[in-house]
């Protein structure tokens, strides 16, 4: 029982900031580029229980000591969350002569690979997966209100959006054609485990949904499922006592994916009582009850799924920042974020660009919220020669500095190239 609640907990754990749609619009050298094309990548993971170092153990493997499980016992509270995204994908803009009779006006294609995963978890689950049922002898654990949600897919992107680089109003649209790869979602709003005094028996009583793509076909290039989303954004200028300012509002990723036929679900209030196996005879160590059988019997008791087609709604992303240029040499951006379906709390920070001349600015972040708590930042951007632009950093710088003490890791990167 112990090994099932801890892979409920880590499950698919390890197939692992800003709107997908702003990259394509930010334009940190503005110029009369006709067309760009660009590479980019990034990944993050963060937590308010989940420290770095537990992390990666998990993720390269090894043994997870006590030192290490008591590390993460001492952050976890009553409700705990984790997430973490990785995407990677190329993206081509070009400037349009003229669309709908308007001028300065672009388009873009993308395409992407996208990964996202999200849970919570009570502290109770966190002890009996990582320390056992021991402890909870004659009393009840509250694993309730445990939720998690994976889900891997690809996305081909087109849209437009307005090119003009002076103080003006600009927008832009995207839709996008999404392919679902893998989905797994767990959401238990009541399961409570109730061991014996004596350790004989225990009994877990749940009222749990779940949801689970076709298991026989994964991998790259499957296709278990399609969707669709789209992708908004507005600029406006503001003029202030400190400088040109102005705000952004973004919101992405909003759609959903149908999952086929072959994926499967279950709905389930019960409770189970399990109190061993009964071996009457040393030879029945040999046949399927310690089997793959048995372990799908098992499976199948608590968890009877059924094929049957579902739709997944992907975490969408709203953004709202108010930018203002102090000088030729610092800007500096205030934000708030949210992600809608994603287990997620509203993150509020703070970015500076330091131009350090034409073809160097370096940036710092601050934030606090999201998955994890503080949030620090550090990132570059470099004019490479005439005609490239190379963007690199890190949200969560702090993961590399201190991983023992801290809940958050991420990086980016992103090479563009500019014809004009």
């Amino acid at each position: 029982m112990k090994k099932l609640f801890t892979i409920l907990f880590i499950s698919f754990f390890i197939s692992n900031s800003k709107a997908q749609i702003a990259k394509i619009f930010a334009n940190e050298f503005p110029d009369s580029a006709s067309s760009r094309f660009g590479i980019t990548g990034d990944y993050d993971i963060n937590s308010n229980a989940i420290t770095n170092a537990f992390t990666n153990k998990f993720y390269t493997g090894g043994y997870i000591d006590d030192n290490l499980k008591n590390s993460v016992l001492n952050r976890v509270k009553n409700d705990n969350r984790l997430g973490g995204n990785a995407n990677a994908g190329i993206y081509a803009a070009f400037k349009l002569a003229s669309f709908c009779n308007k001028k300065n006006m672009s388009i873009f294609f993308s395409v992407r690979d996208r990964v996202h995963l999200d849970a919570r978890f009570s502290k109770d689950l966190f002890n009996v997966g990582f320390y056992g049922n021991a402890q909870y002898a004659g009393t009840t654990a509250d694993l309730s209100n445990f939720n998690l949600n994976l889900i891997h897919y690809q996305q081909i992107q087109v849209g437009i959006f307005s090119s003009k680089s002076t103080n003006s109003v600009r927008w832009g649209l995207g839709i996008s054609f999404l392919n679902g790869q893998q989905d797994l979602s767990i959401l238990a709003k009541k399961a409570e485990l109730f061991t014996s005094a004596d350790g004989q028996y225990m009994n877990l009583n749940t009222q749990l949904s779940a949801a689970k793509s076709d298991t026989a076909n994964k991998g790259t290039g499957a296709f278990n499922g399609y969707g669709a989303s789209i992708d908004l954004f507005f600029e406006a200028p503001i003029q202030t006592r400190f400088g040109n300012s102005k705000i952004t509002v973004s919101a992405s990723d909003i759609g959903a994916i149908r999952f086929n036929k072959q994926s499967m679900t279950l709905n389930q209030d019960s409770t189970l009582q399990y109190s061993g196996i009964k071996i009457n005879n040393i030879s029945d160590i040999q046949n399927s009850a310690f089997g793959s059988n048995a372990k799908d019997s098992v499976i199948n008791s608590v968890a009877p799924f059924k094929k049957h087609a579902y739709t997944v709604t992907i975490p969408s992303v709203f953004n709202i920042a108010f930018e203002t240029q102090f000088s030729n040499y610092f800007h500096l951006t205030e934000g708030v974020r949210y992600v809608f379906n994603g287990n997620y709390n509203l993150l509020m920070y703070l970015s500076g660009n330091f131009y350090l001349n034409s073809k160097l600015i370096l940036s710092s972040t601050f934030g606090y919220g999201g998955y994890g708590t503080f949030n620090y930042g550090m990132g570059i951007s470099a004019k490479l020669g005439k005609n490239f632009v190379v963007h690199a950093g890190s949200n969560n710088i702090e993961g590399f500095i201190v991983p023992k003490k801290t809940t958050g890791q991420g990086a980016y990167v992103s090479l563009v190239k500019k014809f004009k």
